[in-house]
């Protein structure tokens, strides 16, 4: 993974795809989902990571397998 400063992001955003996964912990009532509506970076997209995790466990936030992870990664587009 590479991370990279705001300003290279900036300028090349339509060269890369922003998949944002925000997430909070239950008590401090946020909604990433929501928050992502009003202020995410242009052109991202939304990865919901409760309902695009492993639902076979009792952990939480666990990878699928990799074809559910495939058909959940094309399901947001290429």
């Amino acid at each position: 993974m590479s991370l990279v400063e705001t300003e290279w992001l900036d300028k090349n955003l339509d060269n890369v795809k922003i998949i944002d996964c925000s997430w909070h912990m239950p008590l401090t009532k946020r909604n990433g989902f929501d928050e992502y509506k009003t202020k995410h970076i242009p052109n991202s997209i939304f990865f919901d990571l409760d309902s695009n995790s492993n639902k076979e466990t009792n952990l939480p936030h666990m990878l699928v397998d990799k074809h559910e992870w495939e058909k959940n990664c094309f399901s947001h587009g290429n």
